[in-house]
This record gives structure tokens, C-alpha cells and sequence, in this order.
């Protein structure tokens, strides 16, 4: 069960925290719906390939510096470049660390968050 805690520093979660998250990833990881997702995930991506953002949405979006290639000759970085290559106003900011960017870019995160949502908020 190592796996459903969070990948931080040692002490940003206490113990109680811990076993909170540890239950409630449990709970959520291996439900009904979660399994039934799993198993249409080839045919929800096949769904959505061709799907795109309307040009006047905002769009922030992180990833992790990975410089891996998929099978399209993509990284994450030029995979979401692309995504957003319409796009009005949008921002991709990629970031030091694992799929669960969350666990440990939270404050820079929230950071870029409240500054997208200002700069936006500033051209209306």
C-alpha cells in the first residue's frame, strides 16, 4: 500500500494525514467505477484524440519535465505544446518531479495558479 501515499519530503504529511490519505486512496483507487474506467481507457483516448480546447478558454496546464518519446515522436512537453497551439491564452509549465505533481510542486502550483488567474483577470 506504499504506493497510495503521497511521494513528498519527509514531514510536509504528518502521520495522521498519512493514514487518511492511505484510506481514502484505497477506497477511491479500486472502485467500481474507477476498474470500469480502466478498462474503457482505449476507447476513451481513441474518443478524445481529435477533440480540442475552444480558442477562448484559458488553459493552464503543468506536466513533468520528462523527456521521454512516445510512439508519435512526442514528449510531454511538445505533446501539450501542441495541444495548446490554438489557444488564445494558455500556459504550460512543466515541473520537477513524478505523475503526482501535486504531491510536491503544490506551492509553486498554487503560485502559477493565482498568477495565470490575474494575468487573465486582467484582460477582461
Amino acid at each position: 500500500m506504499r504506493q497510495l501515499l503521497p511521494i513528498a519530503e519527509k514531514g510536509i504529511y504528518d502521520n495522521k494525514n498519512l493514514v487518511m490519505t492511505k484510506s481514502i486512496s484505497a477506497w477511491k483507487a479500486y472502485n467500481r467505477n474507477v476498474i470500469e474506467e480502466a478498462q474503457q481507457l482505449g476507447n476513451n483516448i481513441e474518443m478524445t484524440k481529435n477533440m480540442v480546447f475552444p480558442s477562448t478558454l484559458p488553459v493552464l496546464m503543468f506536466t513533468t519535465k520528462e523527456d521521454k518519446i512516445n510512439e508519435e515522436w512526442k514528449t510531454n512537453i511538445t505533446f501539450y505544446q501542441d495541444q495548446l497551439k490554438n489557444q488564445k491564452i494558455s500556459k504550460l509549465i512543466p515541473l520537477e518531479g513524478h505523475h503526482y505533481l501535486h504531491w510536491t510542486q503544490f506551492k509553486e502550483m498554487s503560485k502559477q495558479v493565482d498568477d495565470f488567474i490575474e494575468s487573465y483577470s486582467n484582460t477582461l
